[in-house]
């Protein structure tokens, strides 16, 4: 598996260096360059051969300079060379415009200055399977030989060959053998008077037979309902209806079930085929309800104990807090392109995780993992806090949240300001704002203190309800406190005294 991806000068990439866990999560905004870390992986790692041929003007950020691309490896891999076997452990890439289309390849050994190339060997060994967001589903089902159902049927094929011990001959003449009775009945004239396969065949071997007058080598078709050179080639999917017994081939159904029948197949292929499998999917989500999302991402867990998957994703039901460490947060501006936050290690791991995570589970819920997604997140204490700087922020300063990537987090009191607060920062989070009030003593107010001194959060004294009464003599008696926080932010405030009293805050939005 992949122990360290460095990419440099691909696409939206200056250079970023990321240490994927067996299953990572990268994520981020639209056109961040998540899908360009699993195209550069494809590039590298992919069933495709990276030569001068792929080399194109949009795969560099700089055509001046060239791409380099290095994948480590947790384990070596074991490579044929010659008569030898050496260990590899990392595959490199380097690509170049100029002075000439160049792309090189090798494999390398840690203890070794020699070069290997890539073989066919070594792709069957680790590969990886790119499953992009614009899935041809319909190709997807069928047998070919750059489908997964394809991939997997050719293994079949390949091992029944061995069964007959390589004699492939003897197998297709047996397999005839016992076709021969299904044929004699698909292909026999079954009426004198209509259509028929046995008139279509005859006409059409008639047809072909005066065409080939003339040629060389001659031509003599021959029609099968099956395929002798792949067995499986003809395999079909289809679906019954449980009320009405209904059955449906795959491509009549529609997307959201062909998109389910896919993630079964590349389940299968993980389960089966396993081993230096790596996967790059994108957006795992599209077409499937909550459920089966939440379902699939327990899948993925359970796949990545013997295989490895990137994914890209939007949706919140595809990350868990507890596995924060499998997240990269993907960010992207005009002076370092696209680049990962740094995680602080020390705290994001699998060890906190497990020591935290009764903790993590009663501060965290699938709103709460916004804030992994948003460009710009808001910590308040609780839901009046949030619904009051919500209408404050899109009512008096217009400026629309949804927009702007900008999520208000409830975090369920001070303890929990100062939790997501911490997380962000371990995160490598830095866009956040937090808002607490004074009057709750906390065990430890090291952190939010830092944040007041970073200019990073207000601090209401003693609280939203009695801040807002001293500040603008409003009547706040916090026995209703959702209704009057909606109150509050449309009656008794406007945008001049909002911003006196909130202007920090509005200077984080709008910057």
């Amino acid at each position: 598996m992949i122990k360290s991806i460095r990419i440099v000068n691909f696409r939206s990439i200056k250079e970023i260096y990321i240490e994927p866990n067996p299953l990572c999560a990268l994520i981020g905004a639209n056109s961040v360059g998540k899908t360009n870390v699993l195209k550069a992986l494809d590039l590298i790692l992919g069933e495709g051969w990276a030569t001068k041929a792929k080399v194109a003007k949009e795969l560099f950020n700089n055509t001046n300079k060239p791409i380099k691309i290095r994948v480590d490896f947790k384990t070596p891999i074991e490579h044929s060379y010659y008569e030898n076997t050496v260990k590899i452990d990392y595959i490199t890439l380097c690509m170049k415009m100029y002075p000439e289309f160049k792309c090189k390849v090798r494999l390398k050994n840690n203890d070794d200055t020699k070069d290997y190339y890539v073989s066919d060997e070594f792709k069957r060994k680790c590969h990886f399977i790119h499953i992009p967001s614009n899935r041809d589903l319909n190709s997807q089902l069928r047998v070919t030989n750059w489908t997964l159902l394809g991939k997997l049927m050719r293994e079949v094929y390949k091992n029944y060959v061995n069964h007959y011990k390589g004699d492939e001959k003897e197998l297709r003449n047996e397999f005839k053998e016992h076709m021969d009775k299904p044929r004699q009945f698909l292909e026999k004239d079954f009426d004198k008077d209509s259509l028929t396969f046995k008139k279509f065949a005859d006409s059409f071997t008639s047809h072909c037979a005066t065409n080939s007058v003339g040629l060389a080598s001659g031509m003599k078709p021959e029609l099968n309902i099956y395929n002798l050179n792949w067995f499986y080639k003809t395999l079909q999917i289809t679906l019954t209806e449980n009320d009405s017994k209904k059955i449906f081939d795959s491509d009549e159904v529609g997307s959201g079930m062909q998109n389910l029948i896919l993630l079964s197949i590349f389940q299968t292929y993980a389960e089966l085929m396993g081993g230096n499998v790596i996967f790059g999917i994108e957006e795992p989500e599209i077409y499937l309800y909550p459920q089966a999302q939440r379902a699939l991402y327990k899948s993925f867990q359970k796949i990545t104990e013997t295989s490895q998957i990137l994914y890209t994703t939007h949706n919140p039901n595809f990350i868990d807090a507890l596995r924060a460490y499998e997240i990269e947060i993907l960010t992207k501006d005009k002076e370092n392109g696209t680049i990962n936050t740094k995680k602080n290690n020390n705290f994001i791991n699998r060890i906190e995780a497990g020591k935290q995570r009764f903790k993590i589970y009663s501060h965290f819920n699938t709103e709460r993992n916004e804030i992994f997604f948003a460009k710009k997140v808001v910590l308040v204490e609780g839901d009046s806090d949030k619904i009051f700087l919500h209408h404050v922020i899109e009512s008096h300063w217009g400026i629309d949240l949804d927009r702007n990537g900008i999520s208000i987090i409830s975090c369920n009191g001070k303890g929990g300001v100062s939790y997501f607060t911490g997380l962000c920062i371990a995160m490598g989070i830095t866009k956040y704002f937090s808002i607490w009030d004074e009057d709750e003593a906390l065990d430890n107010s090291k952190l939010l203190e830092n944040t007041l001194e970073s200019k990073k959060g207000i601090q209401l004294s003693p609280n939203l309800e009695e801040y807002l009464n001293n500040k603008l003599g409003a009547r706040l008696t916090g026995k209703n406190k959702i209704n009057e926080a909606y109150k509050a932010a449309d009656e008794d405030i406007n945008a001049e005294n909002a911003t006196e009293l909130f202007g920090e805050l509005k200077a984080f939005l709008e910057a």
